[in-house]
C-alpha cells in the first residue's frame, strides 16, 4: 500500500516537471491548485503564470525642469505674414540635457517675413552668430520682463549662405523700439541650420526666469493693413467705392501720375474729407464713371500741369469749381559739420511707399490718437476722413503667405498687385500703398508700416 501511494507522488512531481536533484520542488504559497482535466472548459495548463509588473518609465526628461507659470501678457505678435505654432514650452532638447524655454514660430518654410517687437522696450543684447541662438536679439520692457527672438535670418536672400546684416538696421543695444517695429527677419542661425525657418520666442520674468508665452501668443494683437494696387488711380477708385455708398457734393480730382506728389507733401498731416478720384490720362472713363456713380455736381481739380483735357472729359458730368496746386514737396533735411567745419547735408530718408489712412479718423482710440498724429507728419501718409467706417479686406492682405508650390528659386515680393517673383535681389516692384483703416490704425501696426517703409525691401524665400 505504501509503495502504490509513493508511486502515485513520483508521477504528480513527473507531471508538474519540478525536481531538483531527485527531490520534489515545493509550489509558491500562492500559487493556484491544479484544475482537474476532466473539468468542463478547463485547459490543459495546469498552473497560471503570474502578473508581470510594470515596465519602468524610461522616458528622459530634463535635468531641474523650471517652474511652470501661468501669465497672459499682452503682446504683439512677433511675426507679420502667415505662421503657425505650438505649445512647445518645456521640450527636451540635445538629448534631454536642457529644456525648451521657448514657442517656435513656424512660416512653412518661407525665410524673410518680418519679425517684430512684441512690446515697447530696450534692446539689451544682440547676438550675430553665436552658440544655439545664433543671431538673435532681447528686449527689456517697461515691466522689467524680457522678450527674446532667436534664430533671425543671417543668410544671403535666395540662398542658405551667411552674408546678410542682422538684425535689422539700427536694432543695437541701448536703442528704444516699439511694439510692432522691425526688428529682423525669419530665419534658421545658430542651431536652427538643420530646421526649417523659425523664429524661437521666449518671455521671462525681471529675474530671468523663463514663461511659456503660448497663452499670450494666442491673444496677441497683430499687425493688419491692407497692399492697394500700384496704379493710384486704381487704388483711388477702390477706396472711393467703398467709403463714399451715398452721394458726394464735391470730388477731389487729380492725375494718377501725380500722386506721390501729393502723399510726399510739405503739408503736416494732409487730410483730404471729399472723396479723391485719380485719372488715368491713357483710360480716363472708370474715374468718370465712379465721379457719376457718387453723383457729385461739383469737382475740385489739384494738379501743377494742364488740366484743359480733365475739363473737356467732365463736361456733362459735373461742375469745376475750382483748380488748385498740389501741396510742395517736402525736403526733410538734417545738417551736420565734416571735421574741417563745414556743413553737410544729409536728406532723410524718403518713404519707398505711401500709407493711406480712411475712414471715421475721428473715432480712432484716444489712446492711439498721439501715435497716429507722429506717423502722418512723419511719413507718406494720405488722410481721407468719411463719414462712413474704413472697409476692411479692400486690397491684398498683408497676413497673406505663397504656399509651398511656390518656385523656390525666385525672390518674392510682397505688393498691391500680389506677390510678386522676381529673378534677381535688384528687380524689385513697386509695393503700391499700404491701406489702413481707422481702426486698425493702431500703434503697432504704424510703427510696423514706419519702420517697413524706411528700410530696404527684404524679399522671402525658400531653400528647401
Amino acid at each position: 500500500m505504501g509503495r502504490t501511494r509513493y508511486a502515485v507522488a513520483v508521477a504528480t512531481v513527473f507531471f508538474v516537471g519540478a525536481t531538483v536533484t531527485g527531490m520534489v520542488a515545493v509550489p509558491p504559497a500562492n500559487a493556484q491548485d491544479p484544475v482537474d482535466p476532466g473539468t468542463p472548459g478547463a485547459s490543459s495548463t495546469t498552473t497560471m503564470p503570474a502578473t508581470p509588473p510594470e515596465p519602468e518609465d524610461t522616458t528622459p526628461r530634463p535635468p531641474n525642469p523650471v517652474k511652470r507659470i501661468t501669465v497672459t501678457k499682452k503682446l504683439v505678435f512677433p511675426v507679420v505674414g502667415s505662421s503657425y505654432f505650438y505649445a512647445g514650452f518645456g521640450g527636451c532638447r540635445d538629448a534631454c540635457t536642457r529644456e525648451h524655454h521657448g514657442i517656435d514660430i513656424m512660416t512653412r518654410d518661407w525665410r524673410g517675413l518680418p519679425v517684430v517687437a512684441a512690446q515697447d522696450g530696450t534692446v539689451t543684447k544682440v547676438t550675430y552668430d553665436e552658440g544655439n541662438a545664433g543671431c538673435s536679439v532681447r528686449i527689456r520692457h517697461r515691466d522689467r520682463w524680457e522678450t527674446r527672438y532667436l534664430h533671425l535670418n543671417n543668410d544671403i536672400p535666395g540662398t542658405d549662405d551667411m552674408g546678410f546684416p542682422c538684425p535689422a538696421a539700427g536694432i543695437e543695444p541701448g536703442v528704444q523700439v516699439k511694439a510692432g517695429q522691425i526688428i529682423g527677419y525669419v530665419g534658421d542661425s545658430g542651431n536652427a541650420e538643420t530646421t526649417p525657418p523659425h523664429v524661437h520666442f521666449e518671455l521671462r520674468t525681471p529675474s530671468g526666469h523663463p514663461v511659456d508665452p503660448y497663452r499670450s501668443l494666442r491673444k496677441a494683437s497683430r499687425v493688419v493693413f491692407e497692399w492697394l494696387p500700384t496704379d493710384f488711380s486704381e487704388a483711388s477708385l477702390a477706396i472711393s467705392q467703398s467709403h463714399n455708398p451715398d452721394p458726394s457734393t464735391t470730388t477731389v480730382v487729380l492725375l494718377a501720375e501725380e500722386a506721390p506728389q501729393l502723399t510726399s507733401s510739405e503739408v503736416d498731416d494732409l487730410r483730404l474729407s471729399a472723396p479723391v478720384v485719380a485719372v488715368d490720362h491713357l483710360d480716363p472713363y472708370p474715374a468718370i464713371a465712379e465721379i457719376d456713380r457718387i453723383g457729385s455736381r461739383t469737382v475740385v481739380i489739384m494738379s501743377d500741369t494742364d488740366t484743359r483735357w480733365i475739363q473737356d472729359i467732365l463736361v456733362g458730368h459735373a461742375e469745376i469749381i475750382e483748380t488748385v496746386p498740389l501741396p510742395a514737396v517736402a525736403h526733410s533735411e538734417d545738417a551736420q559739420q565734416d571735421e574741417f567745419g563745414l556743413d553737410i547735408v544729409n536728406h532723410s530718408p524718403v518713404d519707398s511707399f505711401a500709407t493711406i489712412v480712411a475712414g471715421r479718423i475721428d473715432k480712432i482710440w484716444r489712446s492711439r490718437t498721439e501715435a497716429f498724429e507722429v506717423f502722418a507728419v512723419e511719413h507718406r501718409a494720405l488722410v481721407l476722413e468719411s463719414d462712413t467706417y474704413g472697409s476692411r479686406n479692400l486690397g491684398f492682405r498683408s497676413g497673406s503667405s505663397l504656399s509651398r508650390r511656390s518656385d523656390r528659386d525666385l525672390y518674392w515680393w510682397a505688393t498691391g498687385d500680389g506677390w510678386i517673383g522676381t529673378d534677381s535681389m535688384y528687380k524689385v516692384p513697386d509695393r503700391g500703398y499700404a491701406y489702413v483703416t481707422e481702426r486698425r490704425a493702431t500703434p503697432w501696426t504704424l510703427a510696423f508700416l514706419g519702420s517697413l517703409a524706411e528700410m530696404d525691401p527684404v524679399p522671402i524665400w525658400r531653400t528647401r
